[in-house]
């Protein structure tokens, strides 16, 4: 097989193998006028003091909301309210031991330095001599005094005296 000139052959001279040279010395280096590698840091902390500023304002404001919400929901005077359960059963036991009545429902109120109640009792049919047995409501004013309730009672004859707080 004949083969054609130039075809298999580089006519291109071979270059030249580099020469190993010095290895360079470093360059000194370069002074920047303003550094600023750090700047986006020094903006990132500034953001977390603001943030922690708004969370302040928020849990202030949220502060302030639940106070007013709370002033506003306390029971004023002449307000039904719920009595302590010791102040119940001392309104049940006075009602028992001193009117001889048996208290069914009992309604609290809440007045100036005491509570004013509502209290159903029993009707006593049975005992003719006294109207007051007929009754079915009293009133009564709760003055507490340490641990114990001062407890004065009054039966309803007339509208006027079902008035809370009078």
């Amino acid at each position: 097989m004949k083969f054609q000139k130039g075809i298999f052959s580089d006519d291109k001279p071979a270059a030249p193998t580099p020469q190993p040279q010095a290895t360079p010395q470093p360059a000194a280096p370069v002074v920047v006028e303003k550094d600023r590698l750090f700047q986006t840091v020094k903006e990132e902390t500034g953001s977390e003091r603001n943030y922690l500023k708004v969370l302040g304002i928020v849990v202030g404001l949220v502060v302030i909301i639940g106070g007013i919400v709370f002033y506003m929901t306390l029971p004023g005077v002449g307000d039904q309210v719920r009595g302590s359960t010791q102040m119940e059963m001392a309104v049940r036991d006075h009602f028992l031991t001193k009117e001889k009545r048996t208290a069914t429902d009992i309604t609290f109120y809440q007045c100036d330095k005491y509570f004013w109640a509502r209290v159903g009792v029993e009707v006593r049919p049975d005992i003719k001599t006294n109207p007051i047995y007929a009754l079915d409501k009293y009133t009564a004013r709760i003055e507490p005094s340490g641990n114990a309730f001062n407890i004065t009672a009054t039966p309803v004859t007339s509208p006027e005296i079902d008035t809370p707080c009078k």
